[in-house]
């Protein structure tokens, strides 16, 4: 029997477009144009990660006001959805009893707050949230940690990844990636990495019910 883990912000929600107005908000705040080009380049980091990316780009930035203002665009503009397909695919993973993991690099209260949003908090076999774990994606700790919380085999366990850190910690995990791109598209190198690549998590049943 095989298991998923999904990404949260891009991959089985909406939330993470939103990240680039909020970003551009927030640095324009302090005179820095057009942060928000720097979000795909962040999908799947931690807060520690982003955070050091963007010290190196912009040295003089006050990291806890554009936290702060980024945080108040997002409050004030977000609408906590699934993305296309995903809660089809969620609902059809939970009725066959096929474990389900949340691994994802956003804050546990972030975290609690969308799920909540969209009805499922509460419905996961194992969450574990960017701050839990020592290394973010890039590295594979997070889906490590989350497999182990969920008792499985890595090796038995399919990653949905909307970024290409993203994909690169599950393939570093020995799991199977299905990359659903974002903000992003996947550059080809990436194809090697990932089991396959779909427009919706949709499609993902049609995979399965062949297995």
């Amino acid at each position: 029997m095989f298991s998923v883990i999904f990404d949260m912000d891009g991959t089985l929600l909406d939330t993470q477009r939103i990240c680039i107005p909020a970003w551009d908000y927030a640095g324009e705040k302090q005179g820095f144009e057009n942060a928000g080009r720097y979000i795909p380049d962040v999908c799947g980091m931690n807060e520690l990660g982003w955070s050091s990316f963007l010290k190196t780009h912009f040295p003089n930035i006050n990291l806890k006001q554009f936290k702060t203002d980024a945080r108040e665009y997002i409050v004030k503009n977000l609408v906590v959805r699934f993305k296309d397909g995903a809660k089809e695919l969620f609902d059809y993973l939970k009725a066959r009893g096929i474990k389900v993991g949340l691994a994802t690099g956003t804050s546990r209260p972030s975290v609690e707050h969308h799920l909540k949003e969209v009805g499922i908090f509460g419905m996961f076999d194992a969450v574990v949230c960017g701050q839990e774990v020592k290394n973010g994606k890039p590295a594979p700790d997070i889906f490590l940690e989350t497999a182990r919380q969920m008792g499985i085999n890595p090796q038995d366990c399919f990653v949905f990844e909307d970024s290409e850190n993203g994909i690169i910690a599950g393939y570093k995990a020995g799991m199977k990636c299905i990359g659903v791109a974002d903000v992003k598209p996947f550059s080809p190198e990436f194809k090697g990495l990932m089991y396959c690549e779909l427009e919706s998590m949709e499609k993902a049943i049609e995979i399965f019910e062949r297995m």
